[in-house]
């Protein structure tokens, strides 16, 4: 199995996928080698399976050239699936509905919708998660009033540059808690640590993107992820068996769940709407290309 990956590919979805390949993979005897590039005239006979990840390096020509091995492309977004051409995120991976599923989970569990979020301005992906967010909670609160003071329309946003981050992180915290929210999420995109022992300081509730620190963990509510990994899992035995062209969405996972904060019930209510999402009945209404809504 090659696995191709560029310089400019995510390490970590690179690392995370690759875990779970090898796993899959040693069960069955295969050898896994990564390279940076690929063309058709390098895979020989001893090669059956080819994951890509984005960017694209050309996997529906490469597909096209060599129909006896199986490719699996990771969050490469513009391909269509053939019989030897599975694609896991059609579209690309989603911050649009990862906020938006934050959202919807922060109004769901918290009184008088006093939610709120800081994600980054400076990126295409920081802007689809925060517009998401807002969008979801308002999938579920409607107009988001608050029955009681202050009167401020929710969700509350706050967007940082990557050198705001660092250096203005505490006036991210003190706009929240001026506007009383309760519920904040912070973007997977926002790593400071300083920041989120702020907003658990102050009493707020947290969901996030990556995995908390223990310190964290009073006032965690939940960690919400792509999991390109699971879907690799899905797909595995289908491929192994030669059978290609599936294409389904980047699925969406929730870890570190605190029940005491998000009961069994509103997460049973919660995998309602993430199936919706993931199955096209519910629009973030979110531009992928500029991340602002549509």
């Amino acid at each position: 199995m090659i696995l191709l990956a560029s310089k400019d590919a995510d390490a970590e979805l690179v690392l995370s996928v690759e875990g779970v390949i090898r796993e899959l993979v040693n069960e069955g005897g295969y050898v896994v080698e990564t390279r940076t590039t690929l063309s058709s005239d390098e895979i020989d006979a001893s090669v059956q399976f080819v994951v890509g990840f984005p960017p694209d390096q050309d996997m529906e020509i490469l597909a096209e050239s060599v129909e006896a091995v199986q490719f699996l492309s990771i969050g490469i977004p513009g391909l269509s699936p053939r019989d030897n051409l599975s694609l896991i995120g059609p579209m690309g991976f989603r911050p649009d509905q990862v906020g938006f599923m934050a959202g919807y989970i922060s109004a769901l569990i918290t009184q008088d919708w006093r939610v709120g979020v800081i994600g980054r301005s400076d990126t295409t992906t920081g802007l689809a998660d925060i517009n998401g967010f807002v969008n979801g909670a308002r999938y579920y609160c409607g107009t988001c009033r608050p029955v009681f003071p202050p009167y401020v329309q929710y969700p509350i946003q706050v967007s940082l540059s990557e050198f705001e981050i660092e250096n203005a992180w505490q006036a991210a915290v003190d706009t929240l808690i001026e506007a009383a929210v309760d519920t904040v999420y912070v973007s997977p995109e926002i790593e400071e640590p300083q920041l989120l022992s702020a907003l658990v300081e102050s009493g707020m509730i947290v969901l996030g993107g990556r995995k908390p620190s223990d310190e964290l963990l009073i006032n965690w509510v939940v960690t919400i992820q792509e999991d390109p990994a699971e879907a690799v899992r899905e797909l595995w035995e289908d491929l192994l068996g030669g059978q290609g062209g599936a294409s389904i969405p980047v699925p969406i996972t929730m870890h570190d769940i605190n029940p005491e904060l998000y009961s069994y019930g509103r997460q049973r209510l919660v995998e309602e709407i993430l199936g919706e999402l993931l199955e096209g009945f519910i629009d973030t209404g979110v531009d992928l290309l500029t991340g602002q809504n549509q």
